[in-house]
């Protein structure tokens, strides 16, 4: 689905193993790094370095519980991100899911990746980790703009918990604002580079690109990323099988179930009673 719609954007899509590669290609126009679910090899690590300091555009997810060495070049520049589950109370459950661990995102920093998103418009995370952002160097400039609520925590053991659970901060919890994606411009000596870090995987997915305003925030920040400003936007939402819906949970569908669809039969019943005896009388 992502790979659709940056071709719909005008990109050309091209996979690239880095699993058995030491160099990126210099006609690239940017690297995209999607959760790997294995350790890299150092020359592929390197690569990316070297790609990074050369002035290109790297886009990484990144996933909790995960360690394939992507966390540790994001690290080098800056953008640290420990390996714990974010939990943010504020956000309603998932069916089947932990409360707190499926953060919905409405507080956001000044950027052109969240241009128009806000309070009214939304962005879904599925078991994230935040990123905690360090300066390398005195002209580096990083940035969180995509935020949880104050109330959120990081727990390394939120993930294990059953779905009923209802998470409590651990003793070294730090509640406040944790950044789910975090930006990074730098000057490494041969132009400048930008990086664009996310705390989850699944705001990719095809399962979760179309739910609220995901596919808006994930292509804004690759747009960003390759200093392709002028596409940004926020893209029409249409009716039908394409209205973009966020995964409710069970209980909170029948709740709206039986507060609207069957509270409104029975007003137009009472209504339509109405009528009949006043053409009656």
């Amino acid at each position: 689905g992502l790979g659709a719609a940056l071709r719909n954007a005008g990109y050309t899509v091209r996979p690239l193993p880095l699993a058995v590669v030491d160099a990126i290609p210099e006609d690239a126009e940017g690297l995209l790094v999607i959760a790997p679910r294995r350790a890299l090899p150092d020359a592929a690590l390197a690569a990316v370095e070297r790609y990074v300091d050369g002035g290109g555009a790297l886009v990484a997810f990144l996933e909790p519980g995960e360690a394939s060495g992507i966390e540790a070049v994001l690290a080098r520049y800056g953008l640290e991100s420990p390996d714990r589950f974010v939990v943010d109370p504020a956000s309603h459950p998932l069916e089947g899911e932990t409360t707190g661990l499926s953060p919905v995102v409405s507080a956001y920093a000044t950027h052109p990746a969240t241009h128009g998103l806000g309070p009214n418009r939304m962005t879904f995370f599925r078991r994230a980790r935040a990123f905690e952002l360090r300066k390398i160097r005195p002209s580096d400039r990083l940035q969180a703009v995509a935020l949880t609520s104050p109330d959120a925590w990081t727990d390394s053991r939120a993930g294990a918990l059953p779905p009923d659970a209802l998470p409590e901060p651990p003793e070294d919890a730090n509640p406040g604002y944790h950044a789910l994606l975090a930006l990074a411009e730098l000057e490494r000596g041969a132009g400048p580079a930008r990086i664009a870090a996310f705390g989850d995987a699944d705001v990719a997915s095809n399962r979760y690109l179309r739910a609220l305003y995901n596919l808006d925030l994930v292509l804004n920040t690759i747009h960003w990323a390759v200093e392709r400003e002028p596409a940004i936007a926020l893209h029409p939402k249409h009716g039908g099988r394409q209205v973009n819906q966020f995964p409710v949970p069970l209980e909170r569908s029948l709740r709206s179930f039986y507060g609207a669809g069957l509270l409104v039969p029975e007003f137009l019943l009472i209504v339509g009673g109405l009528v009949w005896l006043r053409q009656r009388n």
